[in-house]
This record gives C-alpha cells, sequence and structure tokens, in this order.
C-alpha cells in the first residue's frame, strides 16, 4: 500500500482508496485485475416501475384464482387481465434495458 497525494486537497491518501476521505474527490486511474479466464456478470437493474407493474399483474392473477368459485367469468377477466400486465411489464423492463 502506497501514499499518493489527493489532487484537489493535497493530503496523503492510501492509493487504494476510492475518493479523498478528507474533500471526496475520487481517486484517479484505478485499476482493476480482471481474470482472463473469469466469467463477467454484468448487473441489469431494472426500474421499480416495471416491477411494480409486474407484482400487480400477479395479484390481478391470484385475485382470479380466489374468486373463481363465485364467478368463473370474472375469474377468467381478472386472470387474463394479470396475465396481460405480466407481459406488459416484462416487455417494458426489457426495452428499456436493452
Amino acid at each position: 500500500m502506497a501514499l499518493i497525494k489527493c489532487s484537489e486537497c493535497g493530503k496523503e491518501i492510501s492509493d487504494k482508496a476510492g475518493a479523498c476521505p478528507s474533500c471526496g474527490n475520487p481517486v484517479r486511474n484505478q485499476l482493476v485485475a480482471v481474470d482472463k479466464n473469469e466469467e463477467v456478470i454484468e448487473i441489469i437493474q431494472t426500474s421499480k416501475r416495471w416491477k411494480r407493474k409486474y407484482l400487480w399483474g400477479l395479484a390481478f392473477m391470484f385475485g382470479g384464482l380466489f374468486v373463481f368459485a363465485k364467478s368463473a367469468v370474472l375469474a377468467f377477466l381478472l386472470i387474463f387481465t394479470g396475465g396481460f400486465i405480466i407481459v406488459i411489464a416484462s416487455i417494458g423492463a426489457w426495452w428499456t434495458n436493452g
């Protein structure tokens, strides 16, 4: 571990630090060693908007299952609507994340 000077405030900081603890300036030239045999995992964040729609779709489908004993037509309508919302949410999440 070596000490380097912060380009903003001039204080000595560790070369392993992500930012200067004094002023918060990010440390430049951070190198990350990656093994060529190691698998790279890309993390894609889905917005809460699409997750919320997906959960609404599941709620409609489960609601349809509970209503099935009283009215088969209403149950079919709720299950179909829930499935449609889930498909739209899945396509929307895919479309916005590339």
